[in-house]
């Protein structure tokens, strides 16, 4: 009985109890997967406005959609606020690639209004535009100058960067020293000193990739009762490996 409580015992150490008690020759290759932040203020803030002209047909309707649009271009810029512009670097950055590819506005829409008693149907053309202010306070006081050019700004109020390449790069820096870091606890449990870098991937784990997505477009959307950060965070996953030894 005695015999078969000791093995019962020896099943139930925690592994990091097994390596300290019984320290390794080395080499040991060890790969670690390490995500990695930096929070930077945002220096651009979108959102996006719908606007709207009405015409007797869609030629009509498209010509003054265009004159209210530029219209309300031309008074955004006098408050600061041009339209959308493509973010730098922001193709590392998943969540920055989706926002920064709507810029500028596409293309119009069309719809056909019933007619009221003896008028004649009128068709409305529809677009949204995209803008980017310097600070939310600016992007939040357009809205009044978009109504008053025919158009309707929606509430998203989104913080960018303009340039996402140095803060991928310092997020990327953290994700290393924190692996570098477990590598370091890892040489410890197992009697060894040194640990040397093999290997770096910045290749995506699907399941990992898609949580953080998911959080920080839960970050970037949160807050539209006036709690919304102006801070952005940058977030980089690295799998490095490295060889552990004496």
């Amino acid at each position: 009985m005695l015999r078969y409580a000791v093995a019962l015992a020896m099943i139930a150490l925690p592994q990091a109890a097994m390596a300290q008690s019984a320290p390794v020759d080395g080499p040991v290759t060890v790969e670690i997967v390490a995500a990695g932040e930096a929070k930077v203020p945002a220096n651009r803030f979108r959102f996006s406005v719908k606007v709207a002209g009405k015409g007797a047909d869609d030629k009509a309707a498209e010509a003054a959609l265009a004159a209210n649009r530029a219209r309300l271009v031309q008074a955004l810029a006098a408050k600061g606020i041009r339209e959308g512009q493509p973010l730098e670097g922001a193709g590392a950055n998943p969540l920055a690639s989706l926002v920064g590819a709507f810029t500028g506005h596409g293309k119009p829409s069309f719809a056909l209004d019933t007619a009221d008693g003896n008028e004649k149907p009128q068709s409305t053309a529809t677009e949204t535009v995209f803008f980017d202010a310097p600070t939310r306070a600016a992007a939040t006081a357009a809205s009044p100058i978009a109504e008053a050019n025919g158009g309707k700004m929606a509430d998203e109020v989104i913080a960018l960067l303009d340039d996402y390449v140095g803060p991928t790069r310092q997020a990327k820096a953290d994700a290393l020293a924190k692996a570098r870091a477990e590598a370091a606890a890892y040489a410890t449990t197992l009697g060894l000193r040194r640990a040397t870098i093999a290997r770096i991937s910045e290749k995506q784990d699907m399941v990992a990739g898609s949580m953080s997505f998911f959080l920080q477009l839960i970050g970037m959307f949160a807050g539209k009762q006036g709690a919304a950060s102006d801070t952005v965070t940058v977030n980089a996953n690295l799998s490095v490996e490295f060889q552990l030894s004496r």
